[in-house]
C-alpha cells in the first residue's frame, strides 16, 4: 500500500494573517513545496515586489483565477468618453495586484523562451505549450470589456487555434427546444424562475412598502421569460449607472438605517426556515449591525464559514428542508459573499443598492440562493427618495428605489410584491 503523501506537500495558502507571519509561510513552502498553492492576490505579489524568485512561478503547469470579475478591474461601456478615458488612465497608473502578479508571471514565462531561443539559436519565437502555465478564470458574468482585455489585450491567453475553451451554464444553441441563454437573463443567472426578487422602501417614518411597479409573483416570472431585450443589448450594459442625481459620493455615517434593519428582523422573522443571509454595504460595521439585529431578537451572526455557529455548519448540511427552532441570520459584506455556497439558503436581504448599482453586484448577491435550481428570495430594503450630504457640503438627492428600478431593469428582472409588507 503506497503511504499517503503529508497534507504540506499536497496543498498549502499563502496570505496575509497577523498569526503567521510571511516569512513563515515562504519558508515552509521553499522546504516543502506543495502541488497546490493557494493564495491571494496581495500576499503574493508582496513576496514578488520584495523578492521576484522567491516562488517558483517557473514550475506552475496551472493558474486558477475566481473571481476574475472582481479581480481584474477594466472599464465598462459608458455613454460619457471621458469618464471612460479617466478610468482608463487611472487604472493604467494604478493596476490591480491580480493584473501585476499575471503580467509578471506571464512575461518572465515570454522572458524564459526568448533566452532558450537565443541558446538554441532559433529564429522562431512562438511559445511551445510547455512555457506557458495553463490559465484557467472563473466568473459568474463575464462581460464584454472583461472578456476583450483578457483574450485581446492582456497577453495572458496563448493565440494558438484550438488552445481557448470556454465552458458555460448556458444553454447550447444546438438544442432545438430552447434559444441561447445570454450572459444577463435573471432566470439563467441567479437561480431560475424559481428565484423571486423584492423590493421594499422605507420612509423617513419608518413605514414599510413595496416599491413602485412591483407586480404579483406569478406575474413576475411570466414578465422575465417574456424579456425581449437582444443579446448584444445586454451584453453591452454597464457594470455601473452612468452619471446621474442618484450616483454621488455621500459623506453619510456608515451605520445602516435602523428602521431598514427593523424591516430585515420582520421579514426574517416571518419567512425564514433555518438560515438567512443579509449582505451590507462595504462600509457599514457587520458588528454593530449584528448587535443591533440582537437586540430585536434575531439570532444574527457575523458569517464565518470557519465557525460551525457563523456558517460553517450550514456548508455540508444535506436536509435541506429542514425548520430551525432558532434560525440564523448571517451578516456579511459584498466581498465575502462571493462564492459562498450554503446549500440550504433561501433568503438573502440586501440593505441599500450594492455597489452604486452594479448589476454584476447584485447578481452575484443574488446568485447566492437557487443554487442548482432550488428557489428562494432576494428581498432589498432602500431608503426613500431624500436629500444627502456631499463631501463638498453640497446637497444632492439620493433616489435608491429609482436606482434598484434601473438595475432590475438592466438584469432582466421584474420586482415581486412581498406579501408581508403588501
Amino acid at each position: 500500500m503506497t503511504p499517503q503523501e503529508p497534507l504540506p506537500s499536497l496543498a498549502q495558502v499563502f496570505i496575509r494573517d497577523s498569526t503567521r507571519p510571511m516569512e513563515q509561510q515562504l519558508a515552509r513552502i521553499q522546504q516543502t513545496p506543495p502541488h497546490i498553492l493557494i493564495g491571494t492576490p496581495n500576499a503574493l505579489l508582496d513576496v514578488v515586489q520584495k523578492d521576484p524568485k522567491a516562488l517558483p512561478f517557473d514550475r506552475l503547469s496551472t493558474i486558477v483565477v475566481d473571481e476574475v470579475d472582481y479581480l481584474i478591474e477594466t472599464v465598462p461601456m459608458l455613454a460619457d468618453k471621458r469618464t471612460m478615458a479617466k478610468l482608463e488612465r487611472k487604472i493604467a497608473q494604478h493596476p490591480g495586484p491580480t493584473r501585476l502578479l499575471l503580467s509578471h508571471i506571464y512575461s518572465s514565462a515570454s522572458e524564459r523562451l526568448e533566452k532558450a531561443s537565443a541558446h538554441q539559436g532559433k529564429n522562431s519565437k512562438r511559445e511551445p505549450e510547455s512555457t506557458r502555465p495553463q490559465l484557467v478564470m472563473m466568473s459568474a458574468t463575464l462581460r464584454n470589456h472583461l472578456r476583450k482585455f483578457l483574450l485581446a489585450d492582456s497577453g495572458w491567453f496563448t493565440k494558438e487555434s484550438g488552445k481557448l475553451v470556454r465552458i458555460t451554464g448556458e444553454v447550447s444553441p444546438h438544442d432545438p427546444k430552447k434559444p441561447q441563454a445570454t450572459e444577463d437573463v435573471a432566470q439563467e443567472t441567479v437561480g431560475g424562475t424559481g428565484v423571486e426578487h423584492h423590493v421594499l422602501v422605507v420612509s423617513k417614518h419608518g413605514d414599510v412598502t413595496n416599491i413602485e411597479g412591483a407586480i404579483e409573483a406569478s406575474a413576475s416570472k411570466s414578465a422575465e421569460s417574456k424579456d425581449t431585450t437582444s443579446s448584444d443589448d445586454k451584453a453591452g450594459l454597464p457594470l455601473r449607472p452612468e452619471s446621474s442625481d442618484a450616483d454621488v459620493e455621500l459623506d453619510e455615517p456608515s451605520h445602516v438605517n435602523p428602521d431598514a434593519l427593523e424591516a430585515v428582523a420582520a421579514a426574517f422573522a416571518l419567512d425564514v426556515p433555518s438560515v438567512g443571509l443579509l449582505v451590507l454595504p462595504s462600509d457599514a460595521s457587520v458588528q454593530r449591525v449584528v448587535d443591533e439585529l440582537c437586540s430585536y431578537g434575531v439570532n444574527a451572526r457575523p458569517l464565518d464559514v470557519v465557525q460551525d455557529k457563523s456558517g460553517g455548519a450550514h456548508l455540508m448540511r444535506q436536509d435541506l428542508d429542514a425548520m430551525a427552532d432558532n434560525p440564523t441570520l448571517l451578516v456579511a459584506t459584498l466581498a465575502s459573499t462571493r462564492g459562498l455556497d450554503l446549500p440550504e439558503l433561501k433568503h438573502v436581504f440586501i440593505v441599500g443598492v450594492l455597489d452604486n448599482g452594479a448589476v454584476d453586484s447584485y447578481l452575484h448577491v443574488a446568485g447566492r440562493v437557487g443554487r442548482f435550481g432550488r428557489g428562494g428570495k432576494v428581498i432589498s430594503v432602500v431608503a426613500e427618495r431624500r436629500v444627502v450630504q456631499l463631501k463638498n457640503g453640497k446637497t444632492a438627492v439620493k433616489d435608491e428605489p429609482k436606482m434598484m428600478l434601473s438595475l432590475l431593469k438592466k438584469a432582466g428582472i421584474t420586482p415581486a410584491v412581498y406579501d408581508n409588507f403588501n
